[in-house]
């Protein structure tokens, strides 16, 4: 579809050759630079992905003798889901597909044009279901909503401060002065943490490190669709972890109650730039996803005190900036009842949280009864890089 100069081109999986996007435009922008050879193996490879399936709409300005230039583009990937209907029978669900909706840009010059109204029109009529999970801006809630996707979160974002930069900083605008009152913070929160119990050990679930995951893992997941309290979910299995774990820099963790199987973690760390809340770069350890067999109270408890007491000691053990070093703040994005009182209980601060909006699939309407269940990796956020 072209407007002027512009247009939106859209390319399937397999219109994806095996260097990427990188050398086929100009990216004035930096909105293709990690669609390179890396990310076309990773699209062939995502175990729900199918040839003819949508990769990215990317919005084009054509320029006389020129390469085309990226000006807007957004990504997506297939994944599964399930939805329980409201009072139904306890393992009915219906199983469908749904596309996880990635980097959302559009260049600010041409926002006025209406093109990004045409990228969202596109991706919902090639994908018919779309999910997406992170802090759109407003404008881009509007067009998320004009296509249909209805918000099923918030989550909310609990973060425990392992050092005392970031508070330092905050508190002092001054880079002199919050170097030296950061020692201090960081001895008060370690205070506070040991006050409220957060740094205690876990007691009934151990964890053991994991470079890849079994498919012992699928039969926990798929056993649990068929439990009363099973709740609409977008569920990951050993080939999709497995997937993930290849192109992103993400600790497995595979979970034991009493010496057996109970559950999965999922353990990142990433640089954030937080200037903008008085906290300058940071490195942050979060909670990404997790999946527990027996969910109760306890076992939750667990598994917020052994992400905690890792990324207090964790000192990072790659080559990336991410990776070196310290976490400086250990986060928490939790849908959970349960997660959200024990957070709150260990003393964490809340600070905001994402948002996670659906368009559901025609094949599986959801209604307002809907339940669901919603970890940080939700969508392609499995998928975020350091």
């Amino acid at each position: 579809m072209s407007m002027g100069s512009l247009r939106v081109q859209a390319l399937t999986v397999a219109d994806i050759g095996d260097d990427g996007l990188t050398n086929r435009f100009d990216d004035p922008h930096g909105y293709i630079a990690r669609n390179d050879a890396s990310w076309a193996r990773m699209l062939r490879e995502n175990p729900f992905a199918q040839p003819t399936d949508l990769a990215i709409l990317l919005a084009v300005e054509d320029r006389e003798g020129q390469k085309p230039a990226v000006v807007g583009r957004l990504g997506f990937y297939a994944g599964p889901g399930e939805i329980f209907d409201a009072g139904a029978m306890a393992g009915s669900k219906k199983d469908f597909r749904t596309f996880w909706m990635d980097g959302f840009f559009l260049a600010e010059a041409h926002r006025s044009s209406g093109i990004g109204g045409v990228i969202m029109l596109q991706g919902v009529a090639r994908c018919k279901s779309l999910l997406a999970c992170g802090g759109p801006s407003a404008d881009a809630q509007k067009l998320y909503k004009a296509a249909g996707l209805k918000e099923i979160g918030p989550l909310k974002r609990w973060v425990a401060f392992n050092s005392g930069i970031g508070p330092a900083r905050k508190a002092f605008k001054n880079a002199a002065l919050a170097a030296v009152a950061a020692p201090f913070a960081s001895v008060a929160a370690k205070l506070l943490y040991a006050a409220k119990g957060a740094t205690a050990k876990p007691s009934r679930l151990t964890f053991k490190p994991v470079s890849s995951f079994s498919p012992a893992v699928d039969a926990l997941v798929a056993a649990a669709a068929t439990q009363p309290s099973a709740l609409s979910r977008f569920p990951r299995d050993s080939r999709t972890l497995n997937w993930a774990m290849k192109y992103r820099r993400i600790k497995g963790f595979e979970v034991y109650e009493g010496g057996t199987l109970a559950g999965y973690a999922l353990l990142k760390r990433s640089v954030l730039d937080a200037t903008q809340h008085g906290l300058g770069q940071i490195v942050v350890g979060a909670l990404l996803d997790y999946f527990l067999v027996h969910p109760t109270r306890e076992n939750k408890r667990d598994l917020v005190l052994f992400t905690l007491g890792h990324f207090r000691t964790d000192r990072g053990d790659g080559d990336l900036p991410s990776e070196m070093g310290r976490v400086d703040v250990t986060e928490f994005q939790v849908f959970d009842n349960d997660l959200d009182a024990i957070c709150k209980g260990f003393g964490l601060v809340h600070a905001g949280g994402l948002r996670v909006l659906f368009r559901p699939a025609p094949t599986a309407p959801m209604t307002d009864a809907t339940k669901w269940t919603l970890t940080h990796a939700t969508s392609d956020m499995l998928l975020m890089t350091p």
